[in-house]
């Protein structure tokens, strides 16, 4: 795989999150739903939630889900092993505790009492075979590439051709098995990794089914064997999934008997938690329009939750076009973020000026964003010899009116200190392929980092074949040093040493990052809408 390959579909995997907020903007595969069940509280005397998405779950497979709509829904059949909360801590699902003693071997060991739908157990072997059909190139896991710190397998997650087994992968007990990492590695990155991205299938149901066919097959498209809170009754990819609720799940038997996704435009999110016909929403997956904030604030009938700041705004340099630091400085120093966050996004995000929002364990607070400053911007492109005769073109991603606005915000600020650029809007294949290939000049997109293991999607963006042309000995050493490092204090460090280097190199100016509103109906209790952790508890959700 070359740099670029590797580039691009790394990005490709990282602007899922993003991309579900773009759809959801655009009202793209966000048709008003038909109603399996019903709008009203209750479906034959059932207690049921309706939560509104504007994203379709376009693909269920837990080994390839389709956005976070198909992620959620997923994982409400087939739990991972923890799931990572709001608080930013893992919390126990499948796995009762992940444990290591040297950073290498991890034990993980199952709820005892987890069990399948047909009544037989989940067991370790289940979760191997899981594991090596994650590891199988003719499945090609799209979370493959995560799973590559596992001894036995290429950094792809791939298991090397003739193998069928991992080598780093062993059982212990019916409910323990160990996985032992090619290097010593934080217990919150394989968290962060296998255990978030680990959802358990039945070997029984598929150990006769070829791994080239698995994607396809009938079990891939409506499972019939699960083990979580929820197991589906109906789904129309692309306007609803119904689920009903399993009363054997072993953290407890759902209070709700029945759970159904409805995908609606923003708008009509909106409209139908004020009418009752939806309960909640899931803030960055059921995307409130922001010039309904006020209103849906309003509702009597409602709570609402703001979100912490998550997808981002980048904007890419090419290098090869801006090659001086101090004209990338320039065009940071003249953009407007706060006009932007304030008058545009009416205070539903925050100024951002690197890769970390507020939201980060690892954001070094002592940097604070460039302050809008066209004069200081015109003094640095004049020291650089800026040709300001010279246009750019700035390459924005269709499909979101709020980004469009902010880049002619953006497009005007340049403009004043002295950048002249035309805006193109393009659609992401598009865009993916400019930013490839380095045949753009200032394009952006939307991204979300990880927030706790952050380090892999900066690389992607710091590391040889970026988008940008960019190239730091001392970064390089650093994101090296971060690889290798276990001490949490020594790694908070070198974050912060890495976006000390970042602020005066700007190979990658951030502009802001959106806070989604989440809105719960007051009839339900115990759920609170969020983008990490929403569905933890789902079995202790309930309806007034």
């Amino acid at each position: 795989m070359t740099a670029k390959t590797a580039f691009r579909a790394g990005l490709s995997m990282l602007l899922a999150a993003s991309l579900t907020i773009l759809a959801a903007c655009s009202g793209n595969n966000a048709n008003n739903a038909a109603n399996p069940g019903s709008s009203q509280p209750a479906v034959d005397g059932k207690k049921t939630i309706n939560v509104g998405v504007t994203y379709a779950p376009s693909g269920i497979n837990p080994l390839n889900p389709v956005g976070l709509v198909s992620t959620y829904v997923a994982g409400l059949m087939f739990p991972p092993l923890v799931e990572l909360d709001s608080d930013l801590q893992y919390k126990p699902m499948l796995a009762d505790s992940i444990e290591t003693a040297d950073n290498k071997t991890f034990t993980v060991k199952l709820n005892p009492s987890a069990k399948w739908t047909d009544g037989t157990p989940v067991t370790a072997d289940d979760v191997i075979f899981t594991l090596n059909l994650m590891a199988n190139a003719k499945v090609a896991s799209s979370y493959a590439y995560m799973f590559g710190i596992i001894e036995g397998l290429d950094d792809s997650g791939y298991l090397p051709e003739g193998k069928t087994s991992i080598d780093g992968v062993k059982k212990v007990d019916d409910h323990t098995l160990t996985m032992t990492t090619k290097s010593p590695t934080t217990l919150a990155i394989f968290e962060d990794t296998i255990g978030r991205y680990t959802m358990t299938l039945p070997q029984a149901a598929l150990k006769d089914i070829a791994p080239e066919d698995m994607n396809k097959s009938d079990f891939m498209q409506k499972p019939s064997v699960t083990s979580g809170p929820f197991k589906i009754v109906n789904i129309d990819a692309d306007h609803y999934v119904e689920m009903e609720a399993n009363k054997d799940y072993f953290r407890g038997a759902p209070k709700i008997d029945q759970l159904n996704f409805k995908v609606l435009q923003g708008t009509a999110i909106s409209a139908q938690l004020q009418s009752g016909e939806i309960d909640m929403n899931i803030p960055s997956a059921g995307v409130i329009p922001i010039a309904d904030y006020e209103k849906i604030k309003g509702l009597k009938n409602v709570t609402t939750v703001e979100g912490p700041p998550i997808a981002t705004q980048f904007m890419y340099i090419n290098e090869q076009v801006v090659p001086d630091a101090k004209q990338r400085q320039a065009i940071s120093y003249a953009m407007n973020r706060e006009q932007i966050v304030n008058k545009l996004l009416k205070g539903a995000g925050e100024a951002v000026d690197g890769y970390f929002t507020s939201y980060s364990p690892y954001v070094d607070t002592s940097l604070k964003p460039a302050a809008y400053d066209p004069e200081k911007a015109k003094s640095l492109l004049k020291e650089s010899g800026w040709d300001s005769g010279k246009t750019l073109t700035l390459s924005v991603l269709s499909g979101d009116s709020t980004l469009e606005q902010a880049s002619n915000i953006i497009a005007e600020n340049l403009k004043a200190a002295g950048v002249n650029v035309k805006i193109q809007m393009t659609d992401l294949a598009t865009l993916l392929d400019k930013l490839v290939q380095m045949d753009y000049d200032l394009g952006i997109l939307t991204v979300s980092l990880t927030p706790i293991n952050p380090l892999p999607d900066i690389t992607y963006f710091l590391q040889e074949g970026n988008p940008s042309g960019y190239k730091n000995d001392e970064v390089d050493k650093l994101l090296s040093a971060l690889a290798a490092e276990l001490d949490e204090a020594k790694i908070k460090d070198e974050y912060a040493q890495l976006q000390q280097i970042i602020a005066q190199d700007v190979p990658m100016p951030s502009i802001y990052a959106t806070k989604a509103l989440g809105a719960v109906n007051n009839r339900v209790t115990g759920a609170t809408p969020k983008d990490f952790g929403m569905f933890i508890n789902v079995n202790e959700w309930d309806v007034q």
